[in-house]
């Protein structure tokens, strides 16, 4: 087995890897890609049949002008300098059974043909696009803030930056319903969730929001040669800084020692050692195989398996005799419904009933050159698809050879006639214009990109798991860093910012430097990769509010103290709040603490529950880090030679059953208090003005 040595190893040269890549080449470090395929790229890719040039994955990238979310990577990298980019005008067009409305490329005028078709929606269109606009902003000065030093402190983040987060916490229909309500003029808006994966109901708001500003602010594009010339690109500015890419190495084997990794190995037995191991590979993959369970904290593998894999798709891509442009055939990309209701066309997705999902024709020639001959037109046909339709497409999971099971074959062709049945509708006659055809299905992806379950879009763009809430580029092993879809979002633009962030996650482990990102806060802390999700389940667990409560177990925010409820061995006082009953509870704490026989921690407890069920899982990031700093501010003001742990106990109750096992009610707006004897019995609660004097009876009563 051959050993070489690198700054950095990256596995996969899928646009995530790619970047990383090049940006790290361009920092001076020797960086050597792994990739599995023979060329470039991942889903950045294209294939050839005689003269035609197939696009594999891409319709549209956003935002590739100064301002859009795409522009500052394509610029650093020196893609905008070697590839030629195409505006497209319109952008698309969508048909449903009342509707045909175009996107142009103009906002003003798509917001103006949004209106036209839906006049009594005037204003809630406007102030829908404006909104979202607003929330573009504020997501690039998040980031532009922490390149320039300028990002306020955690706590002032919510205040600072209020619709980014509303929109990462929410639902992409939910976030539309607070400005219209014509559920015809929602779904004709929500077009380009085929793009994410998720249908509105599901769909994060911001992952929607970001790119689809991007593109009709800054433009949506499509590369002169398609995207492989930007993964091509990509690949020469690696190899102009001193970068290597080694193709058909499949990594299966991240060598772990001592808690860091040291090299790679490859099916082929290449060995390679490096100080940095980045992978675009999958994260599951990733982590729970290469890197192995037994190098990972319990909790962070619970976090991998709850991400469940993205859709995949069916594409019919087809060679054509026929010049469709020449005839008059307007659009690059046209989207058709066979109805208004999203989540029925998500159903059929999932059941495979290809008849009723919504489908896209896209026409490369519209906005490529040379994708075809003379006289000739390349079209894809689209369809989300799920990897379990038809018993993992006839294959029953079996899939060593898959290529040849002729139940495969028939399931896929008969599903790929259907999308050609559904687009002569529009194109009379395409059947017989066909000179090429193939029918990728979810097997294809898997087969080419090693992506569980054929996912397009990483783990699923749902409300809980984006943004904060998401694998990081970080991982528990300090040398081993995320790129690409599963971390990040999908799509290819998100793709290449990923690549950004990791390469400079991995700059300051190798430089030993401090890296504030785009992304912001790092939610890959130890304290995420506790028994946290065991504790929440004992909390579930809680039951009436009489007796003798359960010993369930919080970890106290600050000093990580276990607390046991209903098993202290002393007596307590419970002091339940929320952050604006806070200052209610700090007062009957001191006022206690001020009674000659309860100054010592050991005859009293007294803590502070913090009732959290109202803050959204994407917040709990920031609640954590007031609790800690709220801990950090009172253990300061305790006279020398008190242990902060056992007077400043801050309790976090995450879901709110603590509370609600007491019997409290609205602590949000008058806190509350129960008082526990030592055997761990509730002898009684209460919510008032007067609870020190409450609470004195209570105790002296035990």
């Amino acid at each position: 087995m051959s050993t070489q040595n690198f700054d950095v190893v990256v596995i996969g040269a899928g646009l995530g890897g790619l970047s990383s890549a090049a940006y790290l080449a361009k920092a001076g470090k020797k960086v050597l890609i792994l990739e599995h395929h023979s060329v470039p790229g991942g889903y950045a890719h294209e294939f050839r049949r005689g003269k035609y040039r197939f696009e594999v994955a891409l319709h549209a990238l956003d935002g590739v002008a100064p301002g859009g979310w795409a522009y500052p990577v394509l610029k650093d990298l020196g893609v905008i300098e070697q590839v030629s980019f195409h505006r497209m005008d319109p952008f698309y067009t969508v048909r449903f059974p009342k509707h045909e409305i175009t996107a142009h490329a103009d906002p003003v005028t798509y917001e103006a043909e949004l209106v036209s078709n839906f006049p009594h929606e005037k204003d809630g269109i406007h102030d829908l696009i404006a909104e979202m606009v607003e929330t573009y902003w504020q997501v690039r000065r998040f980031g532009e803030d922490a390149q320039f030093g300028t990002r306020p402190p955690i706590e002032q983040i919510p205040a600072v930056y209020p619709k980014m987060l509303a929109a990462m916490s929410t639902s992409w229909d939910d976030f539309m319903a607070r400005f219209i309500s014509d559920e015809q003029l929602k779904t004709a808006f929500s077009t380009l969730w085929g793009y994410y994966g998720l249908p509105p109901s599901q769909l994060n708001a911001a992952t929607f929001i970001f790119p689809w500003v991007s593109y009709h602010l800054f433009g949506a594009y499509y590369p002169e040669g398609g995207s492989m010339a930007m993964s091509r690109a990509l690949e020469q500015t690696i190899l102009e800084h001193g970068g290597e890419i080694r193709y058909r190495q499949t990594v299966n084997r991240i060598e772990i020692q001592d808690g860091k990794a040291v090299a790679v190995e490859t099916e082929k037995g290449t060995r390679v050692e490096a100080d940095v191991v980045v992978s675009n590979a999958n994260a599951p993959d990733t982590l729970l195989k290469f890197v192995g369970r037994e190098h990972l904290p319990a909790q962070y593998q619970a976090q991998i398996e709850s991400a469940q894999p993205s859709l995949s798709n069916l594409v019919v891509y087809l060679g054509l005799d026929r010049d469709l442009k020449a005839e008059g055939w307007p659009h690059h990309e046209i989207f058709v419904n066979q109805s208004y209701l999203l989540d029925e066309g998500y159903q059929a997705v999932m059941d495979g009933e290809f008849e009723r999902t919504g489908i896209s024709i896209t026409h490369y020639d519209q906005v490529d050159v040379n994708c075809s001959p003379e006289g000739g037109s390349i079209l894809g046909i689209f369809s989300l698809a799920h990897w379990d339709t038809f018993d993992q497409w006839g294959t029953g999971g079996n899939l060593d050879g898959y290529g040849k099971n002729p139940q495969y074959l028939e399931l896929k062709e008969a599903a790929g006639d259907v999308l050609i049945d559904r687009a002569e509708e529009l194109i009379p006659g395409l059947r017989e214009a066909i000179k090429y055809k193939e029918v990728a299905t979810p097997l294809t992806n898997w087969r080419y990109s090693l992506n569980l379950a054929g996912s397009i879009y990483g783990s699923e763009q749902s409300v809980d798991n984006m943004y904060f809430n998401r694998l990081n580029s970080a991982t528990p092993i300090p040398n081993v860093f995320l790129a690409g879809a599963w971390t990040f979002a999908g799509g290819m633009s998100a793709a290449l910012l990923s690549g950004r962030e990791t390469a400079r996650r991995v700059r300051a482990y190798l430089e030993d430097e401090e890296v504030v990102l785009m992304t912001g806060i790092d939610p890959v802390e130890s304290e995420q990769w506790t028994e946290k999700s065991e504790q929440l389940a004992d909390s579930s667990q809680l039951s009436a509010s009489q007796g003798q409560l359960p010993a369930v177990t919080i970890k106290a925010a600050g000093s990580e103290r276990e607390v046991a409820i209903g098993d202290l061995g002393k007596p307590a006082v419970l002091l339940f709040h929320t952050q604006e009953t806070a200052d209610q509870a700090g007062a009957v704490n001191r006022a206690l603490r001020e009674v000659d026989r309860y100054q010592d921690a050991a005859a009293l407890m007294i803590a502070n529950v913090v009732d959290l069920h109202a803050v959204p899982k994407l917040f709990r990031n920031f609640a954590e880090r007031a609790m800690q700093g709220s801990y950090e501010e009172t253990a300061a003001g305790l006279p020398a030679g008190i242990d902060p742990a056992d007077y400043v106990l801050i309790l976090p109750d995450w879901d709110g059953d603590v509370t609600k096992a007491v019997g409290l009610k609205d602590v949000n707006e008058k806190a509350g208090v129960a008082v526990i004897d030592k055997y761990g019995n509730l002898t009684g609660t209460y919510q008032g003005e007067d609870a020190v004097e409450r609470v004195l009876e209570m105790l002296n009563n035990d």
